[in-house]
């Protein structure tokens, strides 16, 4: 599958956009719950960048699956099953990227007491679906001769 530089380059930004997000969100991981519940400056640090994450997970989805099949998906979870189809991910799972681009809409949809920190906290102790991503995503345009 040959993709055009612009492509390219697009995949390339978003994967430095998530190693970033990760290395932050990795960082906020030593917070205690209770202490995270408490402080909405670092609430809205986290909740930013899950968004910035899951957006970069989502652009290279939707990048791939154009590539691949000619059509955009229907829906930000439909991008990361549009995905599984096409066999790009090996170590991810397909639903698990499918819950987390339903969580970036809950995210950049909702605010202020309607957020569930709890659940937030709890996807930011779990980040290795994302880390599965990167490295399918990888492998694949290392596979494809992308890179």
């Amino acid at each position: 599958m040959t993709f055009a530089d612009d492509d390219v380059e697009r995949i390339v930004t978003a994967v430095e956009t998530i190693e970033e997000s990760l290395a932050i969100l990795a960082e906020k991981q030593a917070i205690p719950r209770e202490r995270y519940l408490t402080e909405t400056e670092t609430q809205d640090v986290v909740e930013r960048r899950f968004v910035k994450l899951t957006e970069a997970t989502l652009d290279i989805a939707r990048t791939i699956v154009v590539n691949e099949s000619g059509r955009r998906p229907e829906s930000n979870p439909a991008a990361m099953i549009d995905l599984g189809a096409i066999e790009v991910f090996d170590r991810c799972e397909t639903a698990e990227m499918a819950q987390a681009a339903r969580f970036r809409n809950v995210l950049a949809h909702t605010y202020g007491r309607s957020i569930d920190h709890d659940d937030v906290y709890d996807a930011l102790c779990d980040l290795e679906r994302y880390r599965d991503f990167l490295y399918d995503i990888k492998a694949y345009l290392d596979e494809t001769g992308a890179l």
